[in-house]
């Protein structure tokens, strides 16, 4: 499981890289639910831009660390 400053400092880098990223008018921010949208949908209209790989990869270490979380009771 991830420490909270972890978590917090991959958000931060997550809405850095995808400043520029297309997302649905509904999504924005680095939610656990934009996170999860993401990892599902990202690559629609964001797998040529700079940076996509790393913004994926940021994602789906972070919502698994979560679903990890939930699973166990641990929480974030």
């Amino acid at each position: 499981m991830l420490k909270i400053t972890d978590v917090l400092n991959l958000r931060t880098e997550f809405e850095e890289v995808t400043s520029d990223f297309r997302f649905p008018d509904e999504i924005s921010g680095s939610s656990i639910y934009t996170l999860e949208w993401f990892v599902e949908n990202g690559h629609r209209s964001n797998s040529l831009r700079s940076g996509y790989d790393r913004a994926k990869e940021i994602a789906t270490i972070i919502v698994e660390d979560y679903n990890g979380a939930k699973e166990t009771g641990a929480g974030i």
